[in-house]
Order: structure tokens, then sequence, then C-alpha cells
């Protein structure tokens, strides 16, 4: 019995004498990307529009039953109708990819608890596999509806348990020896760190992200002047306005606040010497997509590298940081979720240890505990 088909994928062509290429496989096929081994991600769009092209969703009726529309079908429209237009296309692609080779020959009625408990053992990692499984959902009800129309059929994917939020925040001492560690690294030659300074664009990255309680992706896509798809800081007025002009509101904030002002005389100062002309964070004159390829060593030159995970440094770790920092400063919480873009629900779910004096009339009893003074 012929095995069944897994749907197009990308498929990573080797052979003797050749330079490796990814091809879209579909079945007995190989289509050409024209995509050399390191360009994966020009390899993924290929993909992705292979699928768009493909895939029909006019022929996806599965007879009025939306439990015989295919999940392939489901993910390409979703891709292309919603995916194409997020703030993170890239991502999406790579989660949808991911999604298809693994549920791209099964219909929608085939996606059960088992099948999906199975993705996520596969996965690896089930925070990811959460994100993608939710997506998958997403997409299944987004074709449901516009495929089917009236039904009251939604699908509830089975999702794995969420990770408990990351505490992990710096104190002062440990994000001035980051900030060090980052301004001072220098290539290494001979085995001697003795070449160009590397890693200065992940100092400005860390003063922005300590100062503004920023995410990673605010803080690489802030402009210096007005950019289409992209965030601005308006060094004449000291605003920082997160969110592009035509990106859409979405559940992550993304408010447009003032810059404090040592943060926006250091920015002024970027921008005079020439280190900050397109964007706020700048790598050889060009804007910073991330900072994730050089943050580990920064992190390990400071001193701060652990292989416990709740205790590592990571770029959010500068949110993190600033919420607390302001809050320990006596901030209220509403200016607080104003100002760094997060719920005041999220605040008092995970900063709540951070608030001065929330748990004073606790000690205070805890003082008294054993005396009888009042009673009759």
């Amino acid at each position: 019995m012929p095995r069944p088909s897994k749907g197009p994928r990308l498929y990573l062509l080797e052979g003797k004498g050749r330079t490796a290429r990814w091809c879209i496989r579909d079945g007995t096929k190989n289509i050409a990307t024209g995509c050399l081994e390191g360009e994966r991600e020009a390899a993924e769009k290929k993909l992705g529009e292979y699928l768009v092209a493909k895939h029909d969703p006019k022929k996806s009726l599965g007879n009025g039953d939306p439990n015989a529309i295919e999940v392939a079908d489901a993910l390409s429209v979703y891709m292309n109708e919603k995916i194409s237009a997020s703030a993170r296309p890239k991502a999406g692609i790579a989660m949808i990819n991911n999604l298809n080779e693994f549920f791209g020959d099964k219909a929608i009625g085939q996606v059960n608890g088992s099948l999906q408990r199975a993705y996520v053992a596969q996965r690896g990692s089930q925070s990811a596999a959460r994100r993608e499984l939710e997506v998958l959902s997403a997409a299944i009800n987004y074709h449901i509806k516009d495929i089917v129309g009236g039904t009251n059929m939604v699908f509830r994917p089975v999702l794995p348990d969420a990770s408990d939020p990351r505490q992990r925040w710096l104190t002062r001492s440990e994000a001035a020896k980051l900030i060090c560690a980052a301004w001072r690294q220098r290539e290494m030659r001979n085995n001697r760190s003795c070449g160009r300074h590397i890693s200065k664009h992940v100092a400005r990255f860390i003063l922005v992200g300590l100062y503004t309680g920023s995410r990673a992706g605010d803080i690489c896509n802030a402009a210096m002047m007005p950019t289409i798809g992209r965030g601005y800081v308006d060094t004449e007025t000291g605003l920082f306005r997160r969110k592009p002009y035509d990106k859409r509101e979405t559940n992550k904030r993304q408010p447009t606040v003032p810059l404090p002002p040592r943060l926006l005389a250091h920015i002024r100062r970027w921008k005079r010497l020439g280190i900050a002309k397109k964007a706020v964070v700048e790598w050889n004159g060009e804007p910073v997509l991330r900072v994730s390829k050089a943050w580990p060593s920064v992190v390990t030159a400071a001193g701060l590298d652990t292989q416990i995970k709740g205790d590592k440094v990571m770029p959010h770790t500068l949110r993190h940081t600033a919420i607390s920092w302001y809050l320990r400063a006596g901030v209220p919480i509403d200016k607080v979720s104003d100002f760094c873009g997060v719920s005041v629900a999220i605040i008092k779910k995970v900063y709540k240890h951070h608030l001065p004096g929330n748990f004073d009339t606790v000690l205070d009893a805890a003082n008294a505990f054993g005396r009888t003074t009042g009673r009759r």
C-alpha cells in the first residue's frame, strides 16, 4: 500500500559535485526554487507561493462538510490573506510550513487530539508547538467561515501547557556589566581580543530597552525618519512612535511615548556622530533586524551566562527589567502600563512582587502573631 503524501514541502537537494539547492517536493515531483542551501528564507517564500498557486480554496468545499476540507487549503488561504499582511510574515510563513509538512495531507476531521499531541512530541519545543497549533486553529476556523459560511463548527486545538512567564530581570550592576561587555567587545584575532569593536550596536539596543521597556522588535524597527513599515524616533520632539503608521492595532500594544531625557540625549548624539542615520540601532550603516546573533557572546562576556533556563538573560529580559525598575521606583501601575505597552492585568500577574508596599499589611499582621490583644 503506497504511503500517503505529506504535501508540498522543502527538501534540500544534494549531489556529488553539485551545489546543494532547495527544491519543493510534492509527491514524486521536485520543483526547483533557485535557492541555495543558505537561502532558506527565500526558499520558504517560494514554497508559500507554490502552495497558494497549487491549492484553489474553491475546490476545497468538502461536499459541504467542513471536516472534509483539506488542512493544506486552510493553511494556504490563511498564509495568503492573513500572514502575508502581518508584522512578521517570515516567521508566520515558517510556522505555516512546519504545520503543512505534518498536517498537509490530512482533512480537518482527521486532526484529532492524538495527532496534535504527536505534533507536539515531534516538534521538540513545547512553546513553539503551542504557538503553531494556535495558528493552525486560526487558519482552519478562518477557512471554514469563509468557505462554508453559517456553520456552527469551531475547531479547538489541543494545546500543550503554556510556559511559565519569565521572571528574570537585571540588577543595576548586571545591566552595567552587560552594557560594558557590549561596548568593549572586539573581534578575536590569533586567539586575542584585539580586532575591531563588533557589539556597540548591542550596547545601544540595551540602553533603549532599559529606558523604554520596548519589545526587541520595536527597538530594531525604530527608524530615524518617518518610514513605511517602521516605527520612528523624532529627535526634535523626543517622541518614540513604536507602531508603524500603516500597521493595524494588535494585542501587542505599541504606544507612542516621550523618550526619557537621558536616552533622548544619547540618540541625538548618535545621530550627530553618524552612528544612527537610518535607524536607532545600526550595524555597518544598516538597520539591525535583530540582535540574536551577537547577543549570546555579549551575555557570556558580561559573566551572565547560565544553563538554568529560567535565569537566562535574553533580549526580552530588558523589557522585564525596565518594567520592574519603574514599579520599584514607585511609578503607578497604570503609568507603567501606558508607557511600556503592557496590560495592567499582566503587571499584576507577573510583576506583583515588585510593587512597593504591596505586602505591608501582611507583614504588619505577621508582627502580631500569637498576641491576644483585642480578644474578649
